[in-house]
Parts: structure tokens; C-alpha cells; sequence
């Protein structure tokens, strides 16, 4: 077999590949290679089939679309992820700032808490313990992300969706 044939067969299978990753990457509308792409959430939500919450809609509330079972965002926290202390004689809080892209995932003990965005309850911690059963935001914006206990104990938390964040799904961990 002349030797020019495995190389030719190489720079097919490249460009190939190259092809699949290229076309993979994002959405893009009809087109072979001038296209546009396509935002990923569609005015601030994904569609879902019927009869399904939306994305950030509340498990507890069960609503429909249009009422207030999907908390609204608040504009985007600026800076750094950190924790914030604030308090003083009658008690300390803090509150945890963290970024993601798209959703968060929880990890909190125990995991009967009732989880609450933007003082809307979605649910207990276990319906969102896995990478398959995340929480993801309606919007880009900040969340308040208040884990409260059946012994009342709480923590709170803001994440800020933004399509600019270096990691895709916020990890919150609390043992209360």
C-alpha cells in the first residue's frame, strides 16, 4: 500500500473530529459554517416538556407558568466569591458568596432542610443532592439561598448566575 494512503486517511479522521468538536460546541441556527450562535437560555429559561416545573420553578408551590412559583433574579453581586460575617451583640451570621453558570447542587445534613430562593420555598435538600438532580436558575442574577432545618437552624447563601462564571453548578455544603 503506497504511504501517502494512511496519511490521507489521518487528515480525513482529523478533520473529522475537528468537525464534530466544532459543531458540538454550541446551538447554532441552519448553516454549514457562517452560522450564529444561539444563547443557551431563551428569555432567561429552558423549555420543558408540559406538566414539568421550568427551570427555578418551585417543587413545594407546584404552580403554573406565569404565577410566582419561580423566584425572580436580583441583579448580579459584583466581586469576589467569599463569606461575608455580619452581626453583633445579639448574634453573628454569615453569609457564603459563590458563582456558577448554571444551577447548584446541595450536599446539607440533614437533608429534610427546606430550601428556600429568594424566600420561595423549592424544596428539601435531598431533591437536590445529585449531579442529576441539580437546581437551575431561571436567569442570570443572585439568589438568596436560605437552608433551614427542622430544628430551625439556617444558613444562608448568595449565588450569582452568570454566564461568566468559572464553574457551571454552585456547591453548597452545611451541616446544621
Amino acid at each position: 500500500m503506497p504511504r501517502w494512503i494512511p496519511v490521507l486517511i489521518g487528515v480525513i479522521l482529523v478533520l473529522m473530529g475537528a468537525l464534530a468538536v466544532y459543531t458540538g460546541m454550541s446551538d447554532r441556527e441552519d448553516g454549514l459554517f457562517t452560522t450564529s450562535v444561539k444563547p443557551r437560555r431563551e428569555n432567561g429559561a429552558r423549555s420543558v416538556p408540559p406538566g414539568e416545573p421550568g427551570a427555578g420553578a418551585s417543587l413545594v408551590t407546584h404552580g403554573s407558568a406565569g404565577d410566582d412559583s419561580t423566584p425572580a433574579a436580583k441583579p448580579a453581586v459584583e466581586g469576589e466569591a467569599r463569606a461575608v460575617i455580619t452581626g453583633g451583640p445579639e448574634g453573628v451570621q454569615s453569609t457564603v458568596r459563590i458563582w456558577a453558570r448554571r444551577g447548584m447542587q446541595l450536599d446539607v445534613t440533614p437533608s429534610e432542610s427546606m430550601i428556600y430562593v429568594n424566600d420561595l420555598p423549592i424544596g428539601h435538600a435531598r431533591q437536590f443532592d445529585s449531579a442529576e438532580e441539580i437546581y437551575d436558575f431561571p436567569a442570570p442574577g443572585s439568589y438568596t439561598i436560605r437552608v433551614v432545618a427542622p430544628n430551625n437552624a439556617q444558613r444562608t447563601y448568595v449565588v450569582t448566575a452568570a454566564d461568566d462564571a468559572k464553574d457551571a453548578v454552585a456547591l453548597i455544603r452545611a451541616k446544621l
